[in-house]
């Protein structure tokens, strides 16, 4: 990709460009609580209002927007933990722009954010 971090003029989010691959929740977190990217420390998962700003919502099925460098149809975690149950978590699913809520032991994919 040539970089390692992607500022997002949207939301002045930096963005880690490429992702660690799948794990839980509890690695996610841990993963990015211990990211050390472009001399940068304090990075974290995004919450899922930071993941769906990604997403280009002026069509009927959204996709990423066309500005966006790393893209893919995966699912991501974000930090967001499920209200009324604390045993899951949000995440995004770029195929099709679902934002759903599933158990923090699955294994989805991991992009963290700073800002």
């Amino acid at each position: 990709m040539g970089t390692s971090t992607w500022h997002d003029p949207k939301t002045g989010l930096r963005w880690q460009c490429d992702s660690p691959g799948e794990m839980s929740w509890h690695a996610a977190c841990q993963y990015a609580r211990a990211l050390d990217l472009d001399s940068k420390t304090d990075w974290r998962l995004p919450t899922v209002k930071e993941l769906e700003s990604l997403l280009d919502r002026r069509y009927y099925r959204p996709v990423m927007r066309a500005e966006v460098p790393f893209r893919d149809e995966l699912s991501y975690w974000s930090q967001t933990t499920f209200g009324p149950d604390k045993k899951n978590a949000w995440i995004v699913m770029f195929d099709g722009a679902y934002v759903l809520s599933y158990y923090k032991t699955n294994a989805y994919r991991v992009r963290c954010v700073r800002g």
